[in-house]
């Protein structure tokens, strides 16, 4: 895999049901166990998310066309079919938090590092935004190196933040 290979897009909104089904799925989202979170249909135990179509489509309404204050897309890998993950950033609080999402049985490839690169080029490039930040437990090891590898630094016990 190069980077070449690896490209973004803005899903439409007959789309949507990849998204909907890696957030029902226990082994993709299983990073997300454990937490408080106050979200509609999040299972603390499995870490799963399950929204009704209608809720999707009132999702997909808020996050896209909402450029330079939030972003979403689909990960693409041009020797495969369908998306492999999603890539995502919002403002809140004068900080453009983001995150990314890769299936279950596409981790381990490299994908994370090359996707980040490509939200880089649209946040930093495209958009003008001067930082992004996420959060990320210390146990998850693989996603603190591929944020490393794409130049983001840890600021805090669990924070990485990139500044342009």
């Amino acid at each position: 895999m190069d980077n070449k290979s690896i490209y973004l897009k803005v899903p439409n909104i007959n789309e949507l049901h990849y998204r909907q089904e890696w957030m029902k799925d226990i082994n993709t989202m299983s990073y997300n166990a454990g937490y408080d979170m106050d979200l509609k249909g999040y299972d603390k135990e499995t870490g799963i998310i399950a929204k009704t179509d209608e809720e999707m489509i009132t999702w997909y309404n808020n996050w896209t066309n909402k450029e330079p204050d939030k972003y979403f897309a689909y990960i693409y890998d041009k020797e495969i079919e369908e998306p492999i993950g999603e890539v995502y950033y919002y403002l809140e609080n004068n900080i453009h938090s983001m995150g990314i999402i890769i299936q279950n049985k596409y981790r381990g490839n490299g994908y994370s590092y090359i996707a980040l690169l490509e939200l880089e080029k649209i946040a930093f490039e495209k958009n003008k935004i001067n930082e992004l930040s996420d959060f990320i437990p210390k146990e998850r090891v693989s996603a603190i190196k591929s944020f490393e590898k794409a130049g983001f630094i840890i600021t805090g016990k669990e924070n990485v933040r990139k500044s342009i």
